[in-house]
């Protein structure tokens, strides 16, 4: 296992000595909530090697990751969940995939093809490369045509020669076959077994803590796994300090790796490299330190927990996130910072009149951009040019205190506008760590990081707040995070307001979590959070959720301490109140309601009908996302003089109906004919009866002595002639009036 981890929290394995508890039942955050399913862990599929007694892994920075997508072009997106599960004594930690859909969670993989273990596999749904190592630090997310292939990222230990440490491995999952699939170039086998289809720079040294995003420059219906991590670096000066690494995908369908780098390993001297599975993952950036393109600003100390996201058109633009820790080593007037700093970069195609100093990899050269400035990460390194340009090129609020943690997702709040980067981190401030957000302004040179929430903390009160993350729904976005609260690990989510400033609205809290900390026991792990309508190319940056989706936020947590379970949640609104007709005529009324979406968009209706099993639905209308009640009504046509209608509101969101109470209204009754006036008779017309050129028509008046017929009557007479001969008169009555 690994110890690159931050100085200030030990890393330790997850004893169990707890229970668990349930959803809170209290405050805003049980109503707000709807458990995927009720009262079932997402981890628990013992055939699959999945045993629900026992501890998800507690470590930082996470255990779990979780990302909304389809198998099929344009299907409806669904939570997909990869987690680190613990296993008995004497084995080691394992890697699954599982999905969520009508009603069930379901593992994702049985068995593996190109892996250590995939012939004889001890856990047939594991993802591991070798299972007799722990896999840690999962990440997933879709790619491929369609968007509808996902993707796999963690790290285990990898033993044998020329390895002997930590590597990051990648994975697509086959809906053919229902297995896992290695993918990248070959790096050799350690003198024994497969070949190892390591991403590492350099095999030899611990790469952790990978994340992965799907995205491309060239094609955006073919978007394809990008791989950003931490590795010890192995060239001064910058030896044995974490780098921060990025590698995109060449393939599917590459029959060699023998142009790529990081350079791999030939079956046989002078051979082709293989490429596994159909794939090479080519190293991107400026070669800096030696020939590696590490991301660092400083190169000297590391840099840890990165994180991927693309942004702009056709999410074209590759975006990376990470902090720095520990010690500088640069020394006098260019002295660099000592506490934790959060960075983010772009990656774009080189400057054909300004290109970057250095070898560049990949066909992409990285820009740092921060809260003052930018500067691309080449052997010049104007970021890192001192402590001043260094701190200008930082996201911190304050660029003296620590801040880590960082993650980033895209979107735009204003769906005219392309997506940007927005990134959430936990920063010190006054006596605790709170969470921040900020967002990309303006474009080109001038773009900028700014802080949202008018530069204020999202989270409040005075326990640490840590481990954020963040994703879009639709043009709307989410944050988790965890706080400590009069001493209990509580979990918090909410979403922003107001594209113009925004604003965060808090909508959850109170989400039973294992305790945090780095005692035995407890987690030092973040809520991943995604949705069923993120922003990609394929619906619209968010505007035009695919498969009729409503998008709803969703997000798994870790509770209880024996064992630590993993457990899905996804917000829901009130039930809602169907409230009294209006307007009700002889046929039509107009049904009214309210409901509070609590913090997601819902799709609002009624039912209606004749009796209380209704048969007929109003249009959907979408509310939300707010959180209060909301009014939403709709006009009834054509009903029934004189019949009584049953009806009820409903919401829905993409995981639930939540119905209101029957209420009837009774529609009018048709009114008799008026009585004739006073003082009028009855006037009857009889048929028309012509002879020759006299047509006459019989008329009677009835009614009581002294009353009188008025009437006045037109008609038309028409001759039908064969020569001179009439054969045949008829006649029409036009209207006429009394």
């Amino acid at each position: 296992m690994g110890t690159s981890r931050r100085t200030s929290r030990r890393r330790a394995r997850i004893a169990a000595t707890s229970v668990v508890l349930a959803l809170a039942t209290t405050g805003s955050a049980a109503a707000a909530l709807q458990a995927l399913p009720p009262g079932a862990q997402v981890n628990d599929d013992p055939a699959a090697g999945i045993n629900p007694a026992l501890s998800v892994s507690g470590e930082d920075p996470t255990n779990a990751d979780v990302v909304g997508g389809a198998l099929t072009a344009g299907g409806k997106a669904v939570p997909w969940a990869i987690f680190r599960q613990t296993e008995t004594a004497g084995a080691h930690d394992q890697i699954f995939g599982r999905s969520f859909a009508n009603g069930v969670w379901k593992t994702r993989g049985n068995g593996t093809v190109g892996g250590r273990s995939s012939a004889a596999p001890t856990f047939p749904g594991s993802l591991n490369f070798d299972q007799g190592q722990d896999g840690e630090a999962p990440a997933i997310d879709f790619a491929g045509a369609g968007r509808t292939v996902p993707w796999a990222t963690w790290y285990e230990n990898t033993t044998g020669t020329g390895f002997a440490a930590n590597n990051i491995f990648a994975s697509r999952f086959d809906n053919t076959t229902g297995k896992w699939i290695f993918a990248g170039q070959s790096r050799g086998n350690g003198g024994a077994g497969p070949d190892v289809p390591s991403l590492n720079i350099h095999t030899g040294k611990d790469a952790e803590n990978p994340s992965v995003a799907g995205g491309s420059a060239v094609d955006p219906t073919k978007p394809g796994p990008w791989v950003t991590w931490q590795e010890k670096g192995a060239n001064a000066p910058g030896v044995d300090k974490n780098q921060i690494f990025v590698s995109k995908p060449l393939g599917p369908g590459m029959t060699n790796c023998n142009n790529v780098t990081p350079k791999g390993t030939p079956d046989v001297p002078g051979g082709d490299i293989p490429a596994i599975g159909g794939f090479c993952f080519q190293q991107v950036g400026v070669e800096r330190l030696g020939a590696d393109p590490s991301l660092n600003i400083d190169t000297t100390r590391d840099g840890v927990e990165p994180d991927i996201a693309f942004t702009g058109s056709n999410d074209s633009v590759p975006w990376v996130v990470w902090y720095e820790q520990n010690p500088t080593q640069t020394t006098g007037a260019n002295k660099l910072g000592d506490n934790e700093m959060v960075f983010a970069a772009k990656g774009v195609a080189p400057s054909a009149t300004t290109p970057p100093t250095g070898t560049v990899d990949g066909g992409f050269n990285f820009i740092a951009v921060g809260n003052n400035a930018q500067g691309v990460l080449d052997t010049t390194n104007t970021c890192g040019a001192n402590l001043d340009a260094e701190h200008a090129c930082a996201l911190n609020l304050d660029p003296t205190k620590d801040a880590e943690d960082p993650r980033v997702a895209a979107g735009t709040m204003n769906p005219a506008n392309p997506t940007v980067p927005w990134v959430v981190w936990d920063e010190g401030s006054g006596t605790s760590h709170k969470i921040f957000v900020s967002r990309l302004v303006g474009a080109g040179a001038a773009a900028r990081f700014q802080l949202v929430n008018g530069g204020q903390p999202i989270s409040t009160g005075s326990g640490d707040a840590t481990h954020p993350d963040i994703t879009f729904s639709g043009n709307t976005p989410y944050v988790t995070w965890r706080q400590q609260v009069n001493g209990v690990s509580e979990g918090f989510a909410g979403h922003f307001v107001n594209a113009a400033n925004p604003t965060f609205v808090l909508d959850q809290s109170n989400i039973p979590l294992t305790p945090t900390g780095d005692a035995a026991g407890q987690a030092n792990v973040r809520e991943p959070i995604s949705s069923s309508c993120i922003a990609t190319p394929f619906n619209a940056d968010g505007k035009a959720c695919q498969g009729s989706a409503i998008g709803t936020p969703f997000f798994l947590f870790t509770n209880g301490t024996n064992p630590l379970r993993l457990f899905s949640s996804a917000y829901a609104p009130d039930a809602p109140v169907t409230g009294t007709a209006s307007g009700v005529t002889t046929s039509a009324a107009t049904l009214n309601a309210t409901d509070n979406p609590q913090g997601a968009s819902v799709s609002a209706s009624f039912q209606f009908g004749t009796t209380p099993a209704y048969g007929s639905s109003t249009a959907p209308q979408t509310l939300g996302p707010n959180n209060a009640a909301t009014p939403f009504s709709a006009q009834l046509m054509g009903l029934a003089a004189g019949t009584t209608v049953h009806y009820r509101a409903v919401v829905t969101s993409d995981f639930g109906t939540f119905v209101g109470a029957d209420q009837t209204l009774t529609t009018g009754s048709t009114p008799p004919p008026p009585p004739p006036p006073a003082g009028s008779g009855h006037a009857s017309i009889g048929h028309v009866q012509v002879s020759g050129n006299t047509a006459s028509v019989p008329v009677n008046c009835s009614g009581s002595a002294g009353q009188t017929c008025n009437l006045a009557l037109a008609m038309t007479v028409t001759e039908t002639l064969k020569g001179h001969k009439v054969i045949a008169i008829t006649s029409r009555k036009q209207a006429h009036t009394h």
